[in-house]
């Protein structure tokens, strides 16, 4: 339970070179992708500061690498 705010902050880093290469190479085709990939992007960002909170393992490193 303590590790699933790390996977949350990977899954971003992980999905950010895949919307600019959608973005660079398929353009406009895959705006609908790369939109619900950034809500994905977003909603991580929420709950990963929420999960860190409540297991208590909000630290100075997690807050960095969000």
């Amino acid at each position: 339970m303590k590790n699933i705010p790390y996977l949350l902050i990977a899954t971003r880093f992980i999905l950010a070179p895949i919307i600019l290469l959608l973005a660079y190479f398929k353009g406009t085709e895959a705006r609908f992708l790369i939109l619900a990939l950034m809500y994905f992007g977003i909603l991580t960002d929420i709950f990963d500061g929420i999960i860190a909170r409540k297991v208590g393992v909000s630290s100075e490193k997690l807050r960095r690498l969000d």
